[in-house]
């Protein structure tokens, strides 16, 4: 049986969190989501009333939109 990696493993359960803020901490050297909701506040809100006021805040974005990060480029100047 293949082993998953950290990364896939990862990404795989944020799929439960599609369109939602989660909040993240690290436990035995190991990412967790400890908080989830609607709004970064919700998601805040959870994780605090769970032990973990420091948690990094993130959107997951959906699954089926395509992100297409802007890039700006400059010329160079002579």
């Amino acid at each position: 049986m293949p082993t998953i990696d950290k990364e896939t493993e990862f990404a795989n359960l944020l799929r439960d969190y599609e369109n939602l803020w989660i909040a993240l901490d690290e436990k035995d050297g190991v990412k967790i989501i400890v908080g989830s909701g609607r709004d970064a506040v919700e998601a805040a809100e959870a994780a605090e009333s769970k032990g973990f006021p420091n948690a990094a805040l993130f959107r997951v974005p959906s699954f089926t939109s395509t992100f297409i990060p802007l890039v700006t480029m400059h010329a160079p100047s002579h």
